[in-house]
């Protein structure tokens, strides 16, 4: 044992402590060698890439030091961290790829190992713990020591907290890997003892066959019909069975609605007809639950281990069926007659405003009057030579043929509204001549004093 950890480069170290193995419990017997050699190659490989995978981190973070700093700046704390990180990892993964060599080694000769070989590899699995702490240790004390940083923590106290996971990891596994083994072997000693089951006679199967006919011939006779009448049979059985209880619900809950609406309503009749009507609320409710609540009932009967349903005198039927005929019928009645009462609307429709109304007509006139004017004077004559009074009748002959008859009206309109025209409604205005810029405004401004209804709004 002690020849193969010196070979695989693994010596001395401060061994931690796991309560689970003590080398003096029991005399531990070497392991086959064929499965040591085979185990100890793969986790030689494996140890490998791992040593080459930190030493290639290490490497990428002091080349990222270089790179910001020059070589004689100090080694900051968080740089030191990075640096224990890499090892824990490094020594986390060496005590997986231990146990997964041992797990392979097995697996692929076939063995099973005993319990002094699984004492035997955890022992070395705790050996190749400390002896990875202690060589990471010694790795970080060098590096510091090369580049003087002053160290604030133990390296080994670090390396240990941080692996203090992966040891309990790495434990429960060899725990289940050990449990699976044992469990495996317990198996097949239960399959033969249950191999050969006790010779039954011919006087043991008869009581079976009597039992498995009457069941098929119960089954055979659950028609629809006899379902049915089995559910009315329960519900009534089910209310007939709480009544009491219930009603005396249905009484409270009818007296607090009298005693609510009492002080709300003075009229006494109205106060007990709400009280009866909650009453009847009540009890339709309850009746309800038992209808729905007796499928269940009969499922679970039925699902149970005796498989029957008990039995139940032909009189619940009757019952049931009264009362779901009852259920039914005030659901009907309620129904009918809420659905006989006209829907109030809930929202008035939203008015909207016709398109022909005075205020979008006056808006209308003024916005043309303004486009047409605007046209026209872009296209006039400078000065006031005969060209320019020439044109200027001719602008006056296209209001007079186009909008003329659209302004009085409007006007007239907006004069029995009550509105104040002012000048345009004057003998010399709008029905005599074109309008100005200033008196179009004026036109907007009357069609302002009237809201979507075409009534006046007075500010």
């Amino acid at each position: 044992m002690e020849h193969q950890i010196v070979a695989s480069g693994q010596e001395g170290g401060n061994r931690r402590k796991i309560p689970e193995y003590n080398p003096a419990w029991k005399v531990i017997e070497p392991m086959d060698t064929q499965i040591k050699g085979f185990a100890d190659s793969m986790y030689e490989q494996s140890f490998v890439e791992s040593a080459v995978s930190t030493r290639a981190d290490t490497t990428n973070l002091l080349k990222e030091r270089t790179t910001k700093r020059t070589a004689k700046t100090p080694v900051k704390e968080s740089q030191i961290n990075g640096i224990v990180k890499f090892q824990v990892q490094h020594i986390e993964r060496c005590l997986a790829a231990r146990l997964e060599s041992y797990e392979r080694a097995y697996e692929e000769t076939g063995k099973v190992p005993t319990e002094e070989e699984l004492e035997e590899i955890l022992a070395e699995l705790k050996t190749v713990g400390d002896l990875q702490v202690k060589h990471s240790s010694s790795f970080i004390d060098n590096f510091l020591r090369a580049r003087r940083a002053q160290v604030q923590c133990d390296p080994e106290q670090s390396l240990m907290e941080g692996c203090a996971e992966a040891h309990d990891r790495v434990l429960r596994t060899w725990k289940n890997w050990g449990e699976k083994i044992r469990i495996k072997e317990v198996a097949p000693a239960k399959i033969k003892a249950a191999a050969k089951p006790p010779a039954q006679t011919v006087a043991e199967t008869q009581p079976i066959q009597d039992e498995v006919v009457p069941m098929e011939k119960q089954r055979s006779n659950r028609t629809l019909f006899a379902y049915y009448w089995c559910f009315f049979k329960r519900l009534g059985n089910e209310c007939n069975r709480t009544w009491r209880g219930e009603l005396a619900a249905a009484l409270l809950t009818a007296t607090g609605a009298y005693l609510l609406i009492h002080r709300v309503s003075a009229v006494a009749w109205t106060s007990f007809k709400s009280e009866g009507l909650s009453m009847v609320i009540a009890v339709w409710s309850i009746a309800l639950w038992h209808i729905l609540r007796t499928p269940w009932l009969l499922h679970k009967e039925a699902s149970s281990t005796s498989g029957g349903i008990r039995r139940v005198h032909w009189g619940h039927g009757l019952f049931g069926i009264v009362v779901l005929a009852g259920v039914l019928a005030g659901s009907g009645l309620y129904a009918r007659k809420q659905l006989a009462k006209p829907i109030a609307p809930v929202m008035a429709a939203p008015y909207v405003e016709p398109k022909n109304s005075l205020r979008k007509r006056t808006l209308g006139l003024a916005n043309d009057l303004n486009v047409f004017l605007g046209e026209r004077w872009s296209k006039r004559p400078p000065g006031h030579g005969p060209d320019t009074l020439k044109y200027d009748q001719a602008t006056l002959d296209l209001y007079m043929k186009f909008y003329k008859s659209r302004m009085v009206g409007i006007l007239q309109e907006l004069q029995d509204k009550g509105l104040d025209t002012g000048l345009l409604g004057a003998p010399g205005g709008a029905p005599s001549r074109f309008l100005l810029p200033d008196e179009i405004r004026q036109l907007r401004d009357l069609a302002y004093h009237l809201d979507e209804k075409g009534n006046v709004v007075k500010f």
